[in-house]
Order: C-alpha cells, then structure tokens, then sequence
C-alpha cells in the first residue's frame, strides 16, 4: 500500500514537473519573440532593467527566506534550552542527593521528571536528542543488570546531543570529554 502511494505521488510530481517545464519553455520563447521584434536600441535597456527588477526581488525573497528561517531556528531553541537546563539541573541534582541529603532520589521522582521530560523533548528536541535520550531511558526500562559504565557514556552521548541541538559547536569530543566536568575518576572506566 505504502510502495503504490509512493509511486502515485512520484507520477504526480513528474506530471507537475513536465507542466512546469512546459510553462517555462513557452514564457521563453513568448519572451524572445517579444525581445527580439523590439529595436536594439529599446531592447538592450529594457533587458537591463527587467534583470535588475529580477535580481532585486530575488534578493529580497530569498532574503526574507533566510530570516523566516533564522526566526523560527531561533524561537526553537528559545523553548529547548529550558528543558535542556532542567535536564542538567536534575541530572547533577539525582548524581548529588545522596551526597547532600544522606539518601538517594526517590523512585517516584525520578519517573515523573522522566515522564514530564519526554513529554516536553518530543515536541521541541532535535531527532538526535530524542534518539540518545531513547537509547538512555530504554536501559532502565528492563530494570535488570544495569551496566553503570554504559549508563554513563549513554548520558555523555546525551549531553552532547543536547550541546549541539542548542547551537554549540560540536567539537571532537573524546569519551569521558564531558563526564571529567562531574565525575572525578571517569578516567578508570574509559
């Protein structure tokens, strides 16, 4: 069904494509008959001008094009970068509690900020954050024989994800690049 759909909107395309040829090939010629009945004298600046108007208006749509786009890129990581920074600020919050207050995070807890984080990452994250952020929470799911190494290079992969889908350049980072910022002997498990 989906193979027979594909092949229908490909016939389509190329119908539309071949009318467009056509269209183009007859404003052309339409145009060089009109162009070439007029006096030189006339013609040469008229085709001047008509290439400035043109390359002037396509300057300005293809201008506006760009800035549309920039907008929008920008409105996007307007509403990222605080789900990205509620991220952080629970996951050094999770590494943390037990240090500050003497007990881990409870389990309610850490499942609602999951909950709630996906919720927000599958409308404003990048594919490639929904894809590290999948392949972070799928090892939880089984519950069982949770490799802490893993664990944490998934996160750094995640981190990293993060960083490039707010705009930072993404660097070469080598394995452990980013886990140095919060674990102190990330070097034993590399």
């Amino acid at each position: 069904m989906k193979n027979s759909t594909s092949k229908k909107q490909f016939a389509l395309g190329l119908i539309i494509l071949i009318i467009i040829g056509f269209l183009v090939y007859f404003l052309f010629k339409g145009l060089f008959f009109v162009f070439s009945s007029i006096p030189k004298e006339v013609a040469a600046p008229l085709i001047a001008a008509s290439a400035t108007i043109m390359v002037s208006v396509l300057s300005i749509v293809i201008a506006k094009y760009y800035e549309n786009k920039r907008t929008i890129e920008l409105e996007h990581r307007n509403k990222k970068i605080p789900i990205y920074e509620e991220f952080v600020e629970f996951l050094f919050k999770l590494l943390m509690h037990e240090k500050i207050e003497g007990k881990p995070m409870e389990e309610q807890e850490v499942l609602k900020f999951m909950s709630v984080f996906t919720q927000k990452l599958l409308v404003w994250g990048s594919d490639e954050v929904i894809d590290r952020w999948s392949n972070y929470r799928s090892m939880f799911i089984n519950g069982k024989d949770i490799d802490a190494n893993k664990v944490m290079f998934q996160m750094e992969e995640l981190l990293i994800a993060i960083r490039k889908d707010t705009g930072h350049k993404t660097k070469d980072y080598k394995k452990g690049d980013i886990l140095k910022l919060f674990i102190n002997d990330v070097e034993k498990y590399i």
